[in-house]
């Protein structure tokens, strides 16, 4: 099991900082002052949410199937949760509203969640051999 949080978090920092090339590079074609704050605070929230929300939905796999299957939805309703209000609130509150700030978070929040996805299904192969 501890070879597998390990694997984890190595993908997810090559992930991440493939996430922060790419964005960089959107950055060069897109000028806009409050996409380059904005967009790397996103990067790092989502980055903080899907160590948050691994921990919760991994803590459940020992355990039994109801267990597991209980934390992952509310590992999925917390990301969603915790993924939208943010983005309320800057279009709510900030008086320059960019869609490609808004495209830009929402892109980040699916390859997150995929890649969260996808590491749960990894861990389940084995299971679903028994």
């Amino acid at each position: 099991m501890k070879i597998i949080k390990n694997k984890f978090y190595l993908s997810l920092s090559i992930y991440t900082l493939v996430m922060a090339v790419l964005i960089f590079c959107f950055q060069q074609f897109q000028n806009s002052i409050l996409l380059n704050n904005f967009v790397w605070i996103a990067l790092v929230y989502f980055l903080m949410l899907t160590l948050f929300t691994y921990k919760i939905t991994n803590s459940g796999l020992p355990k039994d199937n109801k267990t597991f299957i209980t934390r992952t939805y509310s590992a999925i309703g917390i990301r969603f949760i915790f993924s939208i209000f943010p983005l309320f609130i800057y279009l709510i509150f900030s008086p320059i509203r960019e869609l490609s700030f808004v495209v830009v978070y929402l892109l980040l929040y699916f390859f997150y969640t995929a890649f969260e996805i996808y590491y749960l299904v990894v861990n389940l192969r084995p299971d679903s051999k028994k």
